[in-house]
């Protein structure tokens, strides 16, 4: 999987994609993929590309290759949102939320939508930082192997 979004990146600095509209679009991709809600963000993506002319096939391909991140950051989120609002982080524990669930279903849906509000929250705090080291890091490669190519040539 790595050769091909290698691949689709070396294509698309060969028709003239910038180092710079790249590394935005990596660092939009960054964002939005580590989004907090699962199933929302190949449609964020979409829309949020269109609406800053991104290139979509790179927006997609990093939404995507960041998935398993998205999972990752998922209980950091909700245990960081509850350390931001001070109050106690909800169970990540499968079982645990099974058996909140079956005791009373409608504190668990309360309970679990606040811990996602907080966990938006959080998202929202760390993120700007990332995405912009990962556009500079991004914005680096890019235009190292630019350089590469106009010696190339």
């Amino acid at each position: 999987m790595f050769k091909k979004v290698r691949e689709l990146f070396l294509v698309q600095v060969r028709q003239g994609a910038t180092p710079e509209g790249l590394a935005l679009t990596c660092a939009v991709g960054f964002t939005i993929a580590v989004f907090p809600v699962l199933g929302v963000t190949t449609v964020l993506c979409l829309l949020v590309g269109q609406i800053m002319r991104l290139n979509q096939p790179v927006l997609q391909t990093v939404n995507y290759a960041l998935a398993p991140l998205q999972l990752l950051m998922i209980p950091l989120y909700l245990k960081l949102g509850a350390w931001i609002f001070q109050v106690p982080a909800v169970s990540i524990n499968p079982l645990t939320m099974v058996e909140e669930f079956m005791d009373s279903p409608q504190t668990f849906l309360q309970e679990y939508w606040v811990a996602s509000l907080q966990s938006l929250v959080a998202w929202a705090v760390v993120t700007p930082v990332a995405t912009v080291g990962v556009y500079f890091v991004t914005r680096t490669v890019f235009q190292g192997y630019q350089k590469l190519r106009k010696g190339e040539g």
